[in-house]
């Protein structure tokens, strides 16, 4: 379990940090997607537009240092389950905004958007069961806690992670495509 654990929590460190960076390359546009949702007043899009990356910056940075890998791996749970919810409200209301995921495109917020949010908070919340240390610290730590070859397992189990994530990706962009084909 923990290298599942060692992987799950390194790859989604890399993903907050990655879409974190995205939103912090275009706040503009990250505001106007939140907007899109219906959720804050006008006031409080510019913060968001900031906080929100911010945020995830820290539970990325945290989960990659391992430091309070549980905790945090809770966390980003939770901050996922939000995402959904706030997506999934949005659907209910008959709306399609942007999805501000950071991932550089404009991609309208749809139901396989909210189980893969959902997917990504079950992931982390099944991750937080473990006990060990979590991170790139747990293998490069004076004391590792895990033997070099776990975690070459665990490394490649992140890559195939990877891969899959990336097909989702790719099949989310057919999906948009297709729908707006059908328009």
């Amino acid at each position: 379990m923990r290298e599942l654990q060692f992987a799950i929590t390194v790859w989604l460190g890399v993903l907050l940090i990655v879409a974190a960076v995205a939103k912090f390359r275009a706040p503009h546009q990250f505001s106007e997607a939140v907007a899109g949702y219906g959720l804050l007043p006008r006031q409080l899009l510019g913060p968001t537009a900031w906080l929100v990356p911010g945020f995830e910056v820290a539970i990325g940075v945290a989960l990659l240092g391992g430091w309070y890998a549980s905790v945090v791996l809770r966390v980003a749970a939770a901050t996922f389950l939000v995402f959904s919810l706030a997506m999934a409200q949005t659907l209910i209301r008959g709306q399609r905004p942007s999805c501000g995921c950071g991932v550089g495109e404009e991609r309208p917020v749809s139901w396989l958007l909210v189980a893969r949010a959902l997917g990504l908070a079950v992931l982390a919340g099944v991750a937080s069961l473990g006990s060990a240390r979590g991170g790139v610290s747990a293998v490069l730590g004076r004391q590792p806690t895990m033997p070099r070859d776990a975690a070459l397992a665990a490394l490649i189990t992140l890559l195939v992670l990877g891969l899959v994530w990336r097909s989702l990706s790719v099949g989310l962009r057919v999906h948009s495509r297709m729908e707006a084909m059908r328009r």
